[in-house]
Protein backbone atom coordinates (compact mmCIF):
# COMPACT_ATOMS: atom_id res chain seq x y z
CA UNK A 1 0.00 0.00 0.00
CA UNK A 2 1.13 3.39 -0.62
CA UNK A 3 0.81 6.19 1.31
CA UNK A 4 0.72 9.63 0.75
CA UNK A 5 3.40 12.06 2.19
CA UNK A 6 2.58 15.85 2.30
CA UNK A 7 4.88 18.90 2.69
CA UNK A 8 3.91 22.27 1.04
CA UNK A 9 7.48 23.36 -0.30
CA UNK A 10 7.37 20.30 -2.88
CA UNK A 11 5.83 20.31 -6.59
CA UNK A 12 5.10 16.68 -6.06
CA UNK A 13 3.66 14.64 -3.75
CA UNK A 14 5.81 11.59 -2.25
CA UNK A 15 4.80 8.57 -1.25
CA UNK A 16 6.34 5.99 1.14
CA UNK A 17 7.53 3.53 -2.00
CA UNK A 18 10.10 1.33 -1.06
CA UNK A 19 12.67 0.42 -3.72
CA UNK A 20 16.48 -0.33 -3.53
CA UNK A 21 18.52 2.82 -4.62
CA UNK A 22 21.88 3.59 -5.09
CA UNK A 23 23.14 7.24 -5.23
CA UNK A 24 26.48 8.25 -6.28
CA UNK A 25 28.16 11.58 -6.19
CA UNK A 26 31.19 13.22 -5.64
CA UNK A 27 33.81 10.62 -3.35
CA UNK A 28 30.28 8.94 -2.38
CA UNK A 29 28.45 5.83 -3.12
CA UNK A 30 25.39 5.18 -0.92
CA UNK A 31 22.83 1.95 -1.14
CA UNK A 32 19.50 1.45 0.78
CA UNK A 33 16.34 1.58 0.65
CA UNK A 34 13.81 4.41 -0.06
CA UNK A 35 11.70 5.87 2.72
CA UNK A 36 9.52 8.18 0.05
CA UNK A 37 9.67 8.76 -3.50
CA UNK A 38 7.89 10.99 -6.01
CA UNK A 39 8.06 12.27 -9.28
CA UNK A 40 10.37 15.26 -8.36
CA UNK A 41 12.63 13.25 -6.09
CA UNK A 42 13.46 10.88 -3.62
CA UNK A 43 14.30 10.69 0.14
CA UNK A 44 16.60 7.86 1.22
CA UNK A 45 17.92 6.63 5.06
CA UNK A 46 21.27 6.77 5.29
CA UNK A 47 24.16 6.95 7.70
CA UNK A 48 26.44 8.98 5.21
CA UNK A 49 25.52 12.41 4.64
CA UNK A 50 26.03 14.17 1.53
CA UNK A 51 26.31 18.14 1.06
CA UNK A 52 23.19 20.02 -0.24
CA UNK A 53 23.61 21.51 -3.60
CA UNK A 54 25.69 18.30 -4.33
CA UNK A 55 25.03 16.80 -7.92
CA UNK A 56 24.43 13.13 -8.15
CA UNK A 57 23.62 10.22 -10.09
CA UNK A 58 20.28 8.04 -8.59
CA UNK A 59 19.21 4.71 -9.47
CA UNK A 60 16.25 3.26 -8.37
CA UNK A 61 15.18 -0.73 -8.25
CA UNK A 62 12.07 -1.86 -7.61
CA UNK A 63 11.37 -4.92 -6.27
CA UNK A 64 10.45 -7.96 -8.96
CA UNK A 65 11.85 -5.66 -11.43
CA UNK A 66 14.27 -6.09 -13.64
CA UNK A 67 14.55 -2.45 -15.52
CA UNK A 68 15.99 0.67 -13.26
CA UNK A 69 14.83 3.99 -13.10
CA UNK A 70 17.84 6.65 -13.50
CA UNK A 71 18.00 10.04 -12.77
CA UNK A 72 20.04 13.04 -12.16
CA UNK A 73 19.36 15.17 -9.02
CA UNK A 74 20.61 17.31 -6.73
CA UNK A 75 20.59 17.12 -2.98
CA UNK A 76 18.04 19.71 -1.43
CA UNK A 77 18.35 18.14 1.92
CA UNK A 78 20.63 16.52 4.47
CA UNK A 79 19.24 15.19 7.59
CA UNK A 80 21.64 14.86 10.43
CA UNK A 81 20.58 12.13 13.51
CA UNK A 82 18.30 13.19 15.93
CA UNK A 83 16.68 10.94 18.74
CA UNK A 84 15.10 8.13 17.15
CA UNK A 85 15.89 9.16 13.98
CA UNK A 86 18.43 8.42 10.68
CA UNK A 87 20.51 10.57 8.79
CA UNK A 88 18.54 11.20 5.33
CA UNK A 89 19.18 12.59 2.29
CA UNK A 90 16.43 14.05 -0.23
CA UNK A 91 17.45 14.28 -3.59
CA UNK A 92 15.52 16.46 -6.00
CA UNK A 93 15.19 14.84 -10.06
CA UNK A 94 16.89 17.15 -12.33
CA UNK A 95 16.41 14.81 -15.27
CA UNK A 96 14.92 11.21 -15.58
CA UNK A 97 17.14 9.36 -17.97
CA UNK A 98 15.70 6.34 -18.05
CA UNK A 99 12.72 4.72 -16.72
CA UNK A 100 10.15 7.81 -16.43
CA UNK A 101 6.99 5.10 -16.93
CA UNK A 102 8.80 2.70 -14.88
CA UNK A 103 8.75 5.49 -12.16
CA UNK A 104 4.84 6.66 -13.11
CA UNK A 105 3.84 2.65 -12.56
CA UNK A 106 5.81 2.56 -8.94
CA UNK A 107 3.77 5.90 -7.98
CA UNK A 108 0.18 4.25 -9.10
CA UNK A 109 0.33 7.14 -12.17
CA UNK A 110 -1.14 6.43 -15.33
CA UNK A 111 1.55 9.61 -16.71
CA UNK A 112 4.35 11.34 -15.80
Amino acid sequence: MIEEQKDERRRYERYAVRCDCWIEGGDASIFGATADLGLGGVFLRTAVPLDCGQQVDVALSPPGQSSRVLARGIVTRSVRPTRGRRHGVGVEFLDVIDGRDLLSRMLGRRSV
